[in-house]
């Protein structure tokens, strides 16, 4: 797989469309691909107005007018069925003709589910596909505008919001939510005369935000008929000299950043999806009254099941052992915290992807670490640590199953801390964790 992975990317970085949309293909069924981004595309969102207000329109007549020696990507994000889960590709079907371009690739991808904010870890993916592919345009239509249909200024470097004429409840709504992402303001079908009573409500919206974005970028208004194709040479005028801008002043990574946080956003939303899909047992205790709505999320997200917090390795040079640790390369090592309660023990934790090490040396000959060396003769894992939400309601549970504590809780290194006696469980020694006020 990863050698066929390997080779769709190769082929991918020479324009190859087909290898383009069998990579995007994998990243929405969630194969995580060996990509690295340089910044060479200049993503545009290109949003606002309700269906019918001209995007699809827009795009085309834009994308027949770039300079065929361009790539160009166009990314149509349609709304996907509740029920089906699949989107109508009515965008791709208005396009069709640019499809046989070799230097345009074009897509329709579904909002899977509605989140808030209008886009989905698939679309971050498939950008990112794009930009490693070499396109130099990327075009983003998202599904429409709306408060909250503003995730894509996270992804793009140049926002164009569109608003027809006669929208003068669209262009109040631009006040709460679109005006504060656009950069051109483009009023579509400005062949109709009632267009420049829009153009000139928005020209004095926008000379009201300038100073409240505080960016070297002036918004522009710009009037366009994607029908006739009036205008369109100037919006692409004013496309490129935003891109020029943001690469002299040193602004084209901060796209790149803000989308690599917006991915990692999605993609934690795209898992939790699926654990909701596979949760049918807790729905249905949900259903019969057996369990709150708020205490199956919880248990939902592990949140009230204990958790493995570490294993514990007791050895004999702790300074010996983190330095073999971080020649594995890219693990966080923390600093040692010295724990007197359990018996004068330095402790270092070795941070992995979803648990930790604890390395453990003895600074006391009587402790029980320094024992347990001692019968050993030699080092091993010392405990196994979960963590719990309430260690004191934990306790009662070991306690009702007949199980024996080593002592009293006591302060630890992860916070506070209770051992099960290893005679209680064929041998291993439990540590119960209940994370307070410990600073990592």
């Amino acid at each position: 797989m990863s050698a066929g992975i390997n080779e769709l990317i190769e082929r991918a970085r020479n324009w190859d469309k087909s290898a383009i949309a069998r990579l995007i293909t994998l990243a929405e069924d969630g194969v995580e691909l060996p990509l690295s981004i340089q910044r060479r595309s200049h993503v545009i969102g290109i949003t606002g107005g309700p269906p019918g207000s001209g995007k699809s329109t827009l795009i085309y007549a834009m994308a027949r007018k770039i300079p065929q020696d361009k790539r160009i990507a166009i990314l149509t994000i349609d709304p996907s069925s509740p029920f089906t889960g699949g989107s109508f590709m009515g965008n791709r079907i208005r396009m069709q003709e640019l499809t046989s371009r070799p230097n345009i690739y074009i897509r329709s991808m579904a909002t899977r589910g509605g989140i808030r904010g209008g886009l989905n870890y698939a679309t971050i993916a498939a950008v990112n596909i794009l930009e490693y592919a070499g396109a130099d345009y990327i075009l983003i239509e998202t599904v429409g505008a709306g408060q909250s249909d503003t995730d894509v200024k996270y992804v793009a470097d140049t926002i164009l919001v569109l608003v027809p004429p006669l929208s003068g409840d669209e262009i109040q709504a631009l006040k709460s939510g679109l005006m504060e992402i656009g950069d051109i303001y483009v009023v579509s079908k400005s062949d109709n005369q009632a267009s420049e009573s829009t153009y000139r409500d928005l020209l004095a919206m926008v000379d009201m935000m300038r100073e409240v974005k505080g960016d070297s970028w002036r918004p522009t208004v710009v009037k366009v008929s994607g029908l006739y194709g009036y205008g369109v040479d100037e919006l692409l005028r004013l496309i490129d000299d935003r891109f020029r801008e943001l690469i002299n002043n040193g602004k084209l990574n901060e796209t790149l950043t803000s989308r690599r946080l917006l991915e990692m956003r999605l993609y934690a939303y795209d898992l939790l999806e699926k654990k909701l899909i596979e949760s049918k047992e807790l729905e249905n205790e949900v259903i019969n009254g057996k369990l709150s709505p708020q205490e199956a999320a919880r248990r939902l997200l592990s949140m009230e099941m204990p958790r493995l917090d570490h294993v514990a390795i007791a050895v004999k040079d702790l300074n010996s052992a983190v330095e073999k640790f971080r020649r594995l390369g890219g693990l966080k090592v923390s600093d040692p915290v010295i724990v007197e309660e359990q018996g004068g023990v330095k402790v270092v934790m070795v941070w992995l992807g979803n648990t930790r090490i604890e390395l453990l040396e003895p600074l006391n000959p009587s402790s029980t670490v320094a024992k347990f060396l001692e019968s050993r003769g030699g080092e091993g894992i010392h405990h196994i640590a979960l963590e719990v939400d309430d260690l004191d309601e934990f306790i009662k549970r070991v306690q009702e199953a007949g199980l024996t504590l080593t002592g009293k809780p006591s302060k630890g290194a992860e916070g506070i801390v209770t051992f099960i006696h290893p005679k209680s469980l064929n041998g291993v020694l439990l540590e119960l964790v209940q994370r307070k006020a410990f600073n990592e």
